[in-house]
């Protein structure tokens, strides 16, 4: 007779890499209790010792092995010092870019240009139900999904 596609060597036991857990042939499911097992570092660092318990984290910090700016208060690494400064003002809270117009200020000079589009007077974008004008894209998308020009009667 054929001899089946799937067979188990007895009380044999693989090893998941991925999820770092051990699992048991299908006949050895009712002979297990079940256990309670504390998540274990699965993504090691090949560079370093550092272990990771997600992929995301550990992708992070080999950068920091690869990129030459390396901030250190959070570990995200960067290609260029300047791109590093402007990420060191999300952890003090520094706005160096202040809008002339009005007292808001910024911590990076692109979202302060954007800003200032709010102060022009073209305002190209125009809701197409109550001809309201707007000068980002953004603050028409906003305006319309608040629900305040509904067409619906």
């Amino acid at each position: 007779s054929p001899e089946p596609v799937h067979t188990y060597a007895p009380r044999q036991r693989m090893k998941c890499t991925g999820m770092m857990a051990h699992i048991s042939p299908p006949e050895e499911e009712e002979e297990r209790e079940p256990t309670v097992t504390a998540a274990r570092p699965a993504f090691l660092c090949k560079h370093c010792p550092k272990e990771y318990t997600s992929l995301g984290a550990l992708k992070m910090h080999i950068r920091s092995h690869t990129l030459p700016c390396v901030c250190t208060t959070c570990g995200k690494a960067f290609s260029r010092p300047w791109l590093l400064r402007g990420h060191i003002r999300t952890h003090t809270g520094e706005r160096p870019f202040s809008c002339p117009h009005c007292n808001r200020a910024f911590a990076d000079r692109s979202n302060l240009r954007a800003h200032l589009q709010t102060h022009a007077e073209v305002k190209k974008y125009q809701c197409g139900v109550c001809s309201r004008t707007f000068s980002r894209m953004s603050l028409l998308q906003k305006h319309s999904s608040s629900g305040c020009c509904s067409t619906s009667a």
